[in-house]
């Protein structure tokens, strides 16, 4: 009846396990060898993996702000720096909806990627008061619990039931997801997008804002049940290679095609956090594939260089090139460059004269404009030619001469009128 009763459930839900296992029911162990983890999944304490990766919480830290949220993250630095996907990670976010969020900063995707999720689904803490979110910080080993956590009212299934679960985080970059219980069926409006609701889950951040999926571990919602553990283990990866050697070994006894890039310090296969960091030195384009010992490197050995241009890879090899026709190269580029760029300078400086002496000659009242007007006077007066002022001056005194015999002739006919008003002499003169 107990199957029956699951199955009816199912047409109604997502089924994501098979509730508590029963006592008869068999015992199994899944493994998959992934690029990055190896993950494994123990049914029924297969192998003692309940006993031995359940953790005791009885001195665990209450996070109250976290129990007492619907929707909330919480930021953590655990005693050690953890290596997720190769990656040092020092702090991380803890949320009330089953999963921790190793990005950055806090986003309305942190559901997405770069996380590890025991339990991803829409959990509501502040529902109930026996309701609780705390953690085990140790410098051996991080362990976080959801501890009798529902849903979402709105999305709780018609069949109700808590969730209790951990995920616990050593330094060595290993996981484990325990299942201490878990309710067979969900609705689909508890999930997100559907997906699978365990997993991991790691992407890279580009200009700041484009977030980049490289990888995702998925654990199958059929396969959690309670008593259920899931172990990561980590594996080496390119990332966390700090030198050419032991980075080039990697790539000949893995699946990983590391490459070393020297102006980064840098061990990548173009897929991990630090990939900003790779394209701003242009080690997409000449990176190591093997390098010689240290010490011959540093005396001056030889090493390999790859470098992805298509020239290189269908051009015969080059003869050596003299150092010293590579001199007279550079001083004739640098002696030509030189004299382009003062005719240029002199160029700019004519068209600036030009507009300036424009711009003065129709705004005579700006400081410009008085200036050009003062060179113009000085032309006029020492520079413009002679003769029209000549000629000017001449006639001016001719006819001045002129009027002077003009009045002589008419001396003895002409007076100032005394009652002329704008004259102040009442003085008649007369010429006798």
């Amino acid at each position: 009846m107990l199957y029956w009763a699951l199955a009816a459930s199912c047409l109604v839900g997502v089924c994501i396990g098979a509730g508590i296992p029963l006592s008869s029911a068999p015992s199994s162990t899944i493994h998959h060898d992934k690029k990055y983890y190896n993950l494994s999944t123990f049914q029924n304490n297969q192998e003692g993996s309940f006993d031995k990766y359940f953790i005791n919480m009885d001195n665990a830290e209450l996070r109250k702000g976290l129990s007492d949220t619907m929707v909330g993250a919480e930021l953590i630095k655990p005693l050690f720096p953890f290596p997720f996907y190769g990656h040092n990670v020092d702090q991380f976010y803890i949320t009330t909806h089953g999963f921790l969020s190793l990005s950055p900063r806090l986003h309305d995707y942190i559901y997405k990627t770069q996380y590890i999720a025991p339990l991803r689904i829409k959990l509501d803490p502040s529902r109930k008061n026996d309701s609780t979110i705390s953690i085990l910080s140790l410098p051996e080993r991080l362990t976080i619990e959801w501890n009798n956590v529902h849903v979402m009212e709105t999305a709780e299934h018609p069949t109700g039931g808590s969730f209790t679960f951990q995920v616990t985080l050593w330094p060595n970059g290993d996981i484990a997801f325990v299942y201490i219980e878990v309710q067979p069926v969900l609705t689909t409006a508890a999930l997100y997008d559907h997906e699978p609701v365990a997993g991991i889950s790691d992407a890279f951040l580009l200009h700041g804002s484009e977030l980049h999926l490289y990888n995702k571990i998925n654990i199958e919602n059929v396969d959690i049940n309670t008593r259920t553990v899931a172990v990561f283990k980590a594996k080496p990866t390119c990332v966390a290679q700090t030198s050419c050697d032991s980075c080039a070994n990697l790539a000949d006894t893995s699946e990983f095609g590391c490459m070393w890039c020297p102006s980064s310090k840098h061990c990548s296969d173009g897929s991990d956090r630090l990939r900003q960091r790779w394209n701003d030195h242009d080690c997409h384009l000449e990176n190591v594939t093997t390098c010689a010992l240290e010490a011959d490197r540093s005396a001056g050995g030889h090493m390999e260089w790859r470098h992805s241009t298509e020239a290189e890879l269908v051009a015969p090899a080059a003869e050596p090139i003299s150092n010293a026709g590579s001199e007279d190269e550079v001083s004739s580029g640098s002696t030509v460059s030189a004299v382009i760029s003062i005719l240029l300078v002199i160029i700019l400086l004519c068209i600036l004269a030009g507009f300036l002496f424009v711009y003065g000659r129709y705004n005579e009242t700006t400081m410009i404009g008085r200036y050009v007007k003062s060179i113009r006077s000085s032309y006029e007066q020492f520079g413009a030619p002679k003769t029209t002022t000549l000629e000017l001056g001449k006639k001016k005194k001719q006819a001045q001469q002129q009027e002077a015999e003009k009045k002589k002739e008419n001396a003895g006919r002409e007076f100032v009128n005394p009652m002329n008003p704008m004259n102040n002499n009442n003085t008649i003169t007369a010429n006798m």
